[in-house]
C-alpha cells in the first residue's frame, strides 16, 4: 500500500500544515503566549442581559439542550457551553442576578453544578448561591413543561440558548420570546440556527460558538486549535483565489487537482 496516494497529496500537505500551526500555537499557549482572539460582541451582550435580570429582579435562565456526554456529535458544543456558562456564572454572581440551569443528562448536571460552585466561589458570592435550586437535574421529556411553567410563573427576564439545539429551539425560545426575556442563541446545528437568529435579540452562528467558548475560558488547547484551523482557513481562501485567478486567465490547473 502506498504512502502517498495520487490525488490527495494536496490534502496531505494542508493536513501537515494545519497540525503543525496547532502544534506550534499549542506551544506557544503553555509557555505564557496564548493566541489573540478576536473578541466577539456576545461578551458584551451576556452582561447586558444579566443587568437587565438585575435590574428587573427576574431570574436569567442558561439553556443547553442535548448535553450527552458519550455523544461525540454533541460533544463539542456541549464543552463550549459549559465555557461560556463558567463566565456567564461568574457574572451573574458578581452583578447579583438570579441564574437557574437545568440539566437533562447526569454527568452534564454534575459539570454544571462544579461549574457554578466554583464560579460563586470565584466571586466570593459562595453565600449567596443555593446550588439545588440554581442547578436542577431535569428528566429528557419532562424537562419541557417545567422549563415552560417555570419562564412564565418566573417572569424570566433573561435568557441563554447556548450548545447543541434541536427540536427544542423552537419550543424554549418562542416561550422565553412571549414572556419578554432578553434572549442570546447559539448552536453548531445547521438546521436550527436559523430559529435562533430569527427568535433571540443576540446570536452567535455556527463555529462562533466555539470562538466564544475560547474566548472566555482563555483555555490554551482551545486557543490553539481555533488558531491552528484558522490557518487551514486562509490555506482554502488562498488556494480558491489562485484557482480562479488561473482559471480566468485560460490556465489549466488539471495537474495540480490531481495530485
Amino acid at each position: 500500500m502506498a504512502l502517498i496516494v495520487e490525488g490527495r497529496v494536496i490534502g496531505l500537505l494542508s493536513l501537515l500544515i494545519i497540525a503543525g500551526s496547532i502544534i506550534y500555537y499549542m506551544q506557544r499557549a503553555y509557555s505564557g503566549k496564548l493566541p489573540k482572539l478576536r473578541r466577539l460582541a456576545a461578551v458584551n451582550q451576556i452582561d447586558e442581559i444579566l443587568g437587565r435580570c438585575v435590574e428587573m429582579g427576574r431570574p436569567a435562565y442558561y439553556l443547553m439542550d442535548t448535553v450527552t456526554m458519550d455523544n461525540p456529535s454533541v460533544l463539542a458544543p456541549t464543552v463550549a457551553a459549559f465555557q461560556i456558562l463558567a463566565y456567564t456564572a461568574r457574572s451573574a454572581a458578581r452583578l447579583g442576578a438570579r441564574f437557574f440551569v437545568p440539566v437533562t443528562q447526569g454527568l452534564a448536571y454534575t459539570i454544571a453544578s462544579e461549574i457554578v460552585d466554583e464560579a460563586y466561589k470565584a466571586e466570593n458570592k459562595q453565600d449567596e448561591l443555593k446550588l439545588d435550586e440554581a442547578v436542577m437535574y431535569l428528566p429528557d421529556g419532562a424537562d419541557r413543561m417545567y422549563i415552560i411553567n417555570h419562564m412564565w410563573s418566573d417572569g424570566m427576564a433573561g435568557a441563554f440558548f447556548l450548545g447543541s439545539w434541536y427540536h427544542k429551539a423552537v419550543i424554549f425560545t418562542e416561550n422565553a420570546a412571549r414572556v419578554g426575556a432578553m434572549m442570546l442563541g447559539g448552536t453548531d446545528t445547521t438546521h436550527n440556527i436559523p430559529f435562533l437568529v430569527a427568535i433571540c435579540d443576540y446570536s452567535i452562528i455556527g463555529e462562533e460558538l466555539y470562538a466564544l467558548g475560547a474566548y472566555v475560558s482563555e483555555d490554551p488547547t482551545v486557543s490553539s486549535s481555533l488558531a491552528g484551523q484558522d490557518v487551514g482557513k486562509f490555506i482554502a481562501v488562498i488556494l480558491i483565489v489562485l484557482g480562479s485567478v488561473l482559471i480566468t486567465l485560460g490556465m489549466s490547473i488539471k495537474g495540480l487537482l490531481s495530485m
